[in-house]
């Protein structure tokens, strides 16, 4: 048996790693290592011993993750990696190879380019594709690489790099192998280093199932690199469940459970509303959705029942050429109609919506602002697209010429905006949307959730939304 740190390493302060695309974020919001976690239930229920090192969230300095790395004497470290972090994780994986350590770089970001990553490092060879879990374990128990699949492997003397056949995405029958991961993070975590604006805290993360049934959204990380194409792969619904009576038994002070499924079917927000609602269930919950997931207000009406608190919903465009263009599958007639479903079913709505794609215009962002306020959701974010490497997207942007030198989406030479002009209009349309009548008296009839609770969070969105600064925080 190995031991394994799993580790997402130290960088910058504010910046988020772990949720759908990493960012600076200016409301500090820290995501829990969802997909290192559920690697560490698998380790562990194959009997290995790991670490989980998440060094931002916990505030740990390069220096100190080193040390806790070198103090539980692990054998193999991977390494979660990070778009914007990508040289310092490589740099960080580097110094512990030096030790004679095993070190392997995983996760999304890792998937989209590992060849190039690893033609990065001096000192770490290894690299797995998409799912980690498998992969690690059959390493940890002494498996030589290039008979793993989904391993990218650098040789030592040449430099070549060899990859192993891929293995197919894990089934129901697998994911039910599974710990529970709410059991790993509160034996390996501190909850309370982990928050996000909109939920209840302490919250936390569980998955009831990997992929999304759409799954073609143009910049969509998870989706083209790691859980891929239209796969929604879904644990049964009573071990899903477990989760939620382990919180109630062993975490009283979870006031919230985010179900970070990419986008949840009628079908399995039906089941998951039913169960809780049997289990007489008190925890709050949230989830994602599209305005296509075609949820129904009889299923709505059951999630609100069963205790759910947020739809979080990204609408991105208001403007159906530019839907078209992203492959997102729904119209602005659909987002209209879905909002007014959501508001009706007494749901919190949670609207994203995104400026910078292909095709953007003055006035497609405008159709954007006009749309956020015609459905007036609950609490809105409006973010400037970040271009993943690996994504259709980005493709598209290097084709024609429309990604700039710092990684930004720019128009001008096609006609279009500017990176500097898509950052006012997202900075214009947050000043629209929260400093208007319609806000205000939100506010007025839920004040301790829209103001007292918030002034933190409004003290530090406030200077780079007024100010000059760049708020390049996107969503993939």
């Amino acid at each position: 048996m190995s031991k394994v740190a799993l580790v997402s390493p130290p960088y910058l302060d504010a910046y988020t790693r772990n949720s759908r695309c990493d960012l600076m974020s200016p409301a500090s919001s820290s995501w829990y290592p969802l997909w290192l976690g559920q690697a560490g239930c698998w380790l562990e229920g194959k009997g290995h011993q790991t670490i989980l090192i998440d060094a931002q969230a916990c505030g740990m300095k390069r220096q100190q993750a080193l040390d806790a790395i070198t103090s539980f004497n692990a054998d193999i470290v991977a390494i979660y990696t990070g778009r914007l972090s990508e040289d310092s994780d490589i740099a960080f994986g580097d110094e512990i190879a030096a030790t004679g350590r095993t070190v392997v770089f995983v996760g999304p970001y890792a998937s989209a380019n590992c060849s190039g990553l690893l033609a990065k490092a001096k000192t770490a060879t290894l690299a797995i594709q998409r799912e980690f879990d498998l992969p690690l374990e059959e390493l940890a128990s002494g498996a030589t690489p290039l008979c793993v699949r989904n391993v990218w492997v650098k040789d030592h003397t040449t430099g070549a790099i060899t990859f192993t056949p891929p293995r197919p995405l894990l089934k129901t029958e697998t994911l039910d192998q599974f710990p529970l991961l709410t059991q790993y993070f509160n034996e390996h975590l501190n909850i309370r280093n982990y928050r996000i604006p909109s939920e209840p805290y302490p919250f936390i993360d569980v998955q009831s199932g990997r992929g999304c049934a759409w799954g073609r959204c143009d910049f969509c990380l998870w989706t083209h690199t790691f859980i891929t194409g239209s796969a929604y792969n879904l644990r049964s619904i009573e071990p899903f469940m477990q989760e939620f009576d382990y919180i109630r038994t062993h975490m009283p002070s979870i006031k919230g459970v985010m179900v970070q499924d990419d986008m949840l079917t009628n079908r399995r927000a039906l089941e998951i509303a039913e169960a809780l609602i049997a289990r007489k269930n008190k925890l709050r919950w949230s989830c994602y959705a599209k305005p296509n997931s075609k949820l129904t207000p009889e299923t709505l009406s059951l999630m609100k029942k069963s205790g759910c608190l947020n739809l979080h919903v990204g609408f991105e465009s208001g403007n159906n050429a530019i839907l078209k263009e992203i492959d997102k599958g729904t119209t602005v007639e659909q987002a209209l109609e879905f909002g007014a479903m959501v508001r009706e079913s007494g749901l919190r709505l949670c609207g994203e919506f995104t400026f910078g794609h292909v095709g953007e215009t003055e006035e497609t962002m405008a159709d954007t602002l006009r749309l956020a306020q015609a459905i007036n959701p609950h609490m809105a974010h409006f973010l400037v697209m970040i271009p993943l490497h690996g994504t259709p997207y980005w493709d598209k942007l290097k084709q024609t010429g429309t990604l700039n030198a710092e990684g930004q989406p720019s128009f001008e030479s096609v006609g279009g905006p500017s990176a500097k002009e898509i950052n006012q209009t997202t900075k214009e349309a947050y000043r629209q949307f929260y400093v208007s009548g319609r806000y205000l008296k939100k506010v007025i009839q839920n004040p301790g959730d829209l103001f007292f609770k918030r002034l933190g969070l409004y003290a530090r969105v406030l200077v780079p939304v007024l100010g000059r600064k760049n708020i390049y925080t996107a969503r993939n």
